[in-house]
């Protein structure tokens, strides 16, 4: 015997949008943006070091002009990414030349939705250390805040980890980290520097409602893939509450939301 249970229609078209957002931000054909990639791999590597332009702390000190975080977006792009400033902010730039500081278009402090269009591979460098040689690289980011496009050398956090809907409290957990990479290859495995963020649901688009600081523990594995079961997670009915865990190398990181706060668990 089939058994049909009654919803209420509010939560229908609840469940509806958040299924439609997950579909679009899980998308991999680029249907609302195209990532592009220049020069994917140059080999022709240089001695020394390079030296970011976006976290230049003298520049960062003059630059007055503030860029306005992107808090809401209509339409979750698939590209969707986090930009979390450091201490003091970070500069974006207006065109991908980022060594001249006249071209400098503001400054970003506080975390922001950022949609990444293009990436530049410039050059890469190396130097002799301790522990053999160390890599370093030139690259460029060209990315939409609000529409507006500006460029940057600062490594946005990817949003592809792990991401679950909070129907109760109509919200949409994410989990994002940068991409450390390791020898030449700059943004590839070895992912750090977790954030979890909270967006609420609004109209079919999502709204920030909050981001973590940096996440108190170290990865270290090469690949974090959902089949690997890193990360695992379990909502209590009882106290609307979420519990998620991340198991690194030889750190895991516990918490817990309760749709308003999230604590850190030992």
């Amino acid at each position: 015997m089939t058994q049909y249970v009654k919803v209420a229609p509010g939560i229908c078209r609840l469940v509806f949008c958040i299924t439609s957002i997950l579909i679009v931000c899980n998308s991999g054909n680029g249907a609302l943006a195209q990532e592009f990639v220049v020069a994917p791999f140059n080999f022709n590597i240089q001695n020394g070091f390079y030296t970011p332009a976006s976290t230049n702390a003298k520049a960062l000190a003059e630059v007055k002009t503030e860029i306005p975080p992107q808090t809401f977006m209509q339409k979750p792009d698939p590209n969707l990414s986090l930009l979390y400033p450091q201490s003091g902010g970070i500069l974006l730039f207006k065109s991908k030349n980022l060594k001249d500081l006249t071209n400098v278009a503001g400054k970003l402090t506080g975390p922001s939705m950022a949609v990444v269009d293009t990436i530049f591979y410039n050059q890469v460098y190396v130097q002799k250390s301790a522990n053999g040689e160390d890599y370093s690289f030139d690259m460029c980011y060209a990315l939409l805040i609000d529409g507006k496009r500006y460029y940057t050398d600062f490594r946005p956090h990817n949003f592809v980890y792990f991401r679950y809907p909070l129907v109760y409290h109509k919200q949409l957990l994410m989990v994002a980290a940068q991409d450390m990479g390791y020898d030449v290859y700059a943004d590839k495995g070895y992912p750090e520097h977790f954030h979890i963020a909270v967006f609420d649901l609004q109209n079919g688009g999502i709204k920030t409602r909050f981001v973590s600081e940096e996440l108190p523990f170290h990865y270290g594995n090469e690949f974090l893939d959902e089949s690997d079961n890193v990360i695992t997670s379990e909502y209590k009915d009882a106290d609307r509450s979420f519990r998620i865990e991340i198991k690194g190398l030889n750190e895991t990181y516990k918490g817990v939301w309760d749709g308003k706060e999230l604590k850190h668990l030992k």
